[in-house]
């Protein structure tokens, strides 16, 4: 059971978001969602691929949202107009922080994967960034791993991009047990 009281408490601007809790990540459905209401992992995988704005934050981080604090309609409403990330992917944060990744068949790398707060910011006209309060703000966290300098020095560049794949692969799958359709 999570207690909501050290959720608060721990809220603070790259703190990993305590265990026991759930984060939601906004994605776009594939194009039979509709009709089957089904995803299989592979369906997934690219959407915990990296932006090149993901890449360029501090931390590297995938957005995603703690669910106690943003509920999906909130987390939509941080997204451009008409994004079609309408699908709601579920994620415990325990289980993705025990996610084992491999670079090849004898290779594997835990504790990789972690889920950091991350406060959002907005930029007035003066140019001054101050922190955003706008409804469901206060739940934004990161995924934190999936960076090309995360990777393990000693990987080469082929092994690290097979480490890093096989990370999104294994977020995919568990992303694909647990999944709706934002409606609005």
């Amino acid at each position: 059971m999570v207690n909501l009281l050290e959720i608060v408490n721990s809220g603070q601007h790259l703190d990993a978001v305590p265990p026991g809790c759930c984060v939601l990540r906004l994605a776009r459905p594939p194009k039979d969602y509709q009709e089957k209401r089904r995803i299989s992992a592979i369906q997934l995988e690219a959407e915990f691929a990296l932006s090149t704005e993901d890449r360029q934050s501090i931390p590297p981080h995938l957005s995603v949202w703690v669910e106690v604090f943003t509920q999906p309609g909130q987390a939509y409403s941080f997204l451009a107009a008409d994004s079609p990330r309408k699908l709601v992917l579920r994620l415990e944060v325990d289980r993705v922080r025990d996610i084992v990744g491999f670079s090849d068949q004898n290779n594997h790398y835990r504790n990789l994967l972690n889920i950091l707060w991350v406060h959002l910011f907005i930029e007035n006209t003066e140019g001054i960034h101050f922190r955003d309060n706008r409804l469901g703000a206060e739940g934004h966290a990161g995924i934190t791993g999936l960076d090309e300098q995360s990777t393990p020095p000693e990987l080469t560049n082929r092994e690290a991009k097979n480490l890093r794949k096989d990370l999104r692969a294994k977020l995919a799958e568990l992303a694909s047990k647990d999944h709706w359709l934002l409606i609005g």
